[in-house]
């Protein structure tokens, strides 16, 4: 099965004292994991079900600036990749497509929340 690899480079060119106060990392954190929890939702939406033990597979681990979505049966490679029976249904990549449409919402919606706060403080 393909791995859905998401990353977020912050890029910077010049940052003040100001930026010292800013907990990127918890924002960027707090981006990813509801990034995660939103491709684990419309993977779900668009799970193939027979008796729905697939889709309740789907689980997303979450560590430090990443985070894994998987199904956790030993048949979900079948129904993703297909066989030479059965076509291809990739529940994970349609699910991931869907959510990169609204990916940017969130990672920069936490990183921005952040920088209010910092720009508060500093008043």
């Amino acid at each position: 099965m393909p791995n859905i690899d998401v990353r977020v480079t912050p890029s910077f060119k010049k940052v003040g004292d100001a930026f010292k106060l800013i907990k990127l990392g918890a924002a960027l954190q707090r981006g990813i994991t509801a990034f995660a929890y939103l491709i684990e939702r419309e993977s779900k939406k668009v799970t193939p079900v027979d008796t729905g033990r697939l889709r309740a597979s789907i689980a997303t681990d979450i560590g430090n600036l990443r985070a894994v979505i998987a199904p956790h049966t030993k048949y979900a490679v079948f129904v993703h990749e297909g066989t030479r029976y059965m076509k291809a249904r990739p529940f994970m990549e349609w699910g991931a497509s869907k959510a990169e449409q609204k990916k940017d919402k969130f990672i920069t919606n936490e990183v921005k929340k952040e920088i209010s706060a910092v720009v508060k403080r500093l008043k």
